[in-house]
């Protein structure tokens, strides 16, 4: 069991390792409490982090679904408590887990950098995402937490693969002036927690490097055919960043 102190609360969480995760999970459960369900590779700070951006919402959750403190009291007062109870019911037993949520103010980053995220609800029939200097979450009002939730990961997992191809040529480009045998082009995939690999002869980058500086994205590129660290004088900056962060985008 780990704690978290945030202000005069404390979060009590467990951790659970899925290796084929590629992603991190925050799940409030009647049973085990909270739950951080993470890929293998991830150290503690990482899942702290994890938590301090989402502790807001994780206190919200562990106290709207503590049970009333029951207390010595007047009739009318035990029918309100009996009433709520009715009210509290349904939602309980409707999801015994609650999975983590995205909240206006979330940061996520880009080329090295962290951007926030805006969430618009308005009369439209699609989600959309905009970037503008932030993320911009346009989603249909009467979406509820859940499809809000699966929503903006959809939109934004779609935001980051759009750009992928544009960014990895730009970074490939850069490459290719510093050493004449670079290929010339690369793709990008699906690779969980590797930052690249080879495949017929193709460099093949995870689509979340995305969240790496551009000059770090360089150094993964050349790293697949060449020895990165003898063509970048400043090579040691450049794969610090793969040392201090995963590649889990949100």
């Amino acid at each position: 069991m780990y704690t978290y102190q945030t202000g005069n609360q404390t979060i009590d969480y467990k951790i659970e390792v899925v290796p084929n995760r590629t992603d991190i999970t925050v799940q409030i459960c009647d049973k085990e409490g909270v739950k951080v369900i993470i890929p293998r590779g991830l150290n503690e700070n990482n899942v702290r982090s994890i938590i301090a951006r989402k502790a807001t919402w994780i206190l919200k959750q562990l106290n709207g679904s503590q049970p009333a403190e029951e207390k010595p009291s007047a009739p009318k007062k035990e029918a309100v408590k009996k009433e709520t109870a009715k009210k509290e019911a349904p939602k309980a037993a409707a999801s015994a887990a609650k999975t983590g949520s995205f909240e206006e103010g979330d940061k996520f980053p880009y080329l090295g950098r962290q951007y926030r995220l805006n969430i618009v609800r308005g009369d439209v029939a699609k989600a959309e995402m905009t970037f503008r200097a932030k993320f911009i979450a346009t989603v249909p009002e009467s979406w509820n937490e859940q499809q809000t939730n699966e929503g903006i990961g959809q939109l934004l997992t779609e935001w980051y693969q759009g750009r992928a191809g544009e960014k990895f040529q730009e970074a490939l480009k850069s490459v290719k002036k510093a050493a004449d045998n670079a290929p010339e082009s690369v793709k990008w995939d699906e690779l969980g927690e590797e930052h690249a690999t080879t495949q017929d002869n193709t460099i093949v980058l995870n689509w979340r490097l995305l969240t790496a500086p551009l000059a770090t994205i360089e150094y993964v590129i050349a790293s697949q055919f060449t020895n990165a660290d003898e063509l970048f004088e400043d090579a040691a900056e450049r794969k610090q960043w793969l040392s201090d962060n995963t590649l889990n985008a949100f």
